[in-house]
């Protein structure tokens, strides 16, 4: 098997931050081949893994398993869900008036050591997390300022732009000023690590008033794919995390049962707005149209992926099947363009690769003869950077704010688009519900680009384990204390 390490740079989970290209690095992981049996779990103990040879720093961890622990001793401000719905957890309530944000930090809350929570450490947090190379970094990138107040008991946080939705970018652990570069920075998270590193012990009187149902977690030291496969075979370890349509990807066997989680990273199809084609919305149009979602997240993605025809997450309430109708696939319709047609994927990763081969497959049926370019990553850069494209396939992390303003006036806008009144329908969109209707009616009319999908990820529990889940895209261990453990096997 693969000796190669487990972790990812998590920063780089943003896809091309630096260069402003969207694209998912793969996890390098190796398979698991486990024996097909019956198998009956010990569900009294709990395992999971972590990196003793990087820091569990939430914001710049090299060491995905460090920072999906961070879920269990840390908490944030507000806690988004599998539905993308947005729960307070530190912050007790809030105010927002002319682009300030007011939190009032909730009161009575301790860390790991007993010390008090303090607005001071929410600053301080949020500084780190806004800094160059954090994982939340792009997220927080419309923050204009942070100020904080102990007395008072506030944090306010001034942003760049008007965004009602702000809350949804705060899932983002809060630790304590100062342990950022301690091997386990200290939470206020229902557990708190051992000193000598071997397990979560949970707290008592903690301030959520919930009890986890086991009272240890033990902790497995985890340095390469060899050894993570060694654990989980051994039953040391409860739960993994992986991409399963990566390209060495971590499949279990039957004696692991998968949970998807809806993440925000998307999939979307842009437009070269520079070329005359694609500087007419109804051609643009036509292309969203010609695109088989439900086949591409089944199919290609195999089971991996939530079709969208709008840049919301379908299981978000704020999601409008009515409104997506208009751009729904519709099969039959022919397409008189004049010129052939160029799609631009990344050949690094076989899923992309062949929904393009389906877009283009339809696209030429339709009467738009289009030809794939597959390329390596750096040569895709390249070829968005420099415009030699008509249409191109990419990936970006949107946060669960599911603001798209990056795509249509930002560093990932590399087709040129520009319409005063999608503009004002994303402005509309950020500064409440009540713009929904002007965000979705102008989006389906100029369709700046093509939403496909968005991607799952996978949560892999031991077979039997679990009757119910509840991770989330942020946080793993999303509601951690609710899981339900089967009994009766």
């Amino acid at each position: 098997m693969m000796k190669k390490l487990l972790y990812l740079t998590l920063s780089l989970v943003l896809l091309f931050c630096s260069c402003g290209v969207s694209e998912l690095p793969e996890t390098d992981m190796t398979e698991i081949s486990l024996p097909e049996e019956e198998y009956t779990p010990d569900t009294s103990v709990f395992g999971v893994a972590f990196a003793s040879n990087e820091s569990a720093d939430p914001y710049t961890t090299q060491s995905k398993l460090n920072f999906e622990l961070c879920g269990l001793i840390c908490e944030p401000l507000f806690a988004v869900s599998e539905t993308f719905d947005v729960t307070p957890v530190l912050c007790s309530d809030y105010t927002y008036s002319d682009r300030e944000y007011t939190f009032n930090i909730k009161s009575g809350v301790t860390f790991s050591d007993g010390s008090s929570l303090t607005p001071s450490d929410v600053e301080y947090s949020l500084r780190a997390a806004s800094e160059q190379g954090s994982y939340f970094a792009s997220s927080l990138s419309v923050v204009e300022s942070i100020r904080s107040s102990d007395s008072k008991g506030y944090v306010k946080v001034r942003l760049k732009y008007d965004n009602a939705r702000f809350p949804a970018l705060l899932d983002i652990p809060i630790i304590k000023s100062g342990t950022r570069k301690n091997m386990f920075p200290t939470g206020t998270g229902i557990y708190s690590p051992k000193d000598d590193r071997t397990a979560l012990i949970s707290r008592e009187n903690h301030h959520s008033g919930q009890t986890p149902n086991y009272a240890v977690v033990s902790l497995h030291d985890v340095a390469s794919s060899d050894e993570l496969v060694f654990e989980f075979d051994s039953h040391n370890i409860s739960l993994l995390t992986s991409d399963p349509t990566g390209t060495s990807q971590l499949v279990p066997s039957s004696l692991a049962e998968r949970t998807n989680v809806p993440s925000t990273l998307f999939h979307y199809v842009g437009f070269n707005t520079r070329k005359p084609l694609f500087s007419d919305k109804n051609n643009r149009r036509a292309i969203a149209r010609a695109i088989d979602r439900d086949s591409a997240a089944s199919g290609d993605f195999a089971l991996m992926g939530n079709a969208a025809a709008l840049p919301i997450h379908p299981k978000s309430a704020l999601y409008d099947h009515s409104a997506a109708d208009a751009l729904s696939y519709q099969p039959d319709t022919p397409l008189p363009f004049p010129d052939s047609l160029t799609l631009l994927v990344n050949s690094e990763n076989s899923g992309k690769v062949a929904v393009c081969k389906r877009i283009a497959e339809t696209l030429t049926r339709l009467g738009a003869p289009t030809t794939v370019r597959a390329l390596a990553f750096d040569e895709y850069t390249r070829a968005l950077s420099s415009g030699d494209f008509d249409l191109y396939y990419a990936e970006v992390a949107l946060g669960a704010d599911f603001d798209i303003t990056r795509l249509m006036a930002g560093s990932l806008n590399f087709g040129g688009f520009y319409d005063a009144s999608m503009s004002a329908g994303v402005a509309a969109y950020l500064g409440g519900d009540e713009g929904l209707s002007q965000f979705f009616t102008a989006f389906c009319d100029t369709v700046p680009f093509a939403p496909v999908l968005f991607k799952d990820t996978a949560v892999y529990t031991e077979k039997n384990f679990f009757e119910k889940i509840n991770p989330s895209s942020q946080n793993i261990y999303f509601n951690f204390c609710n899981w339900e453990i089967r009994s009766g096997i």
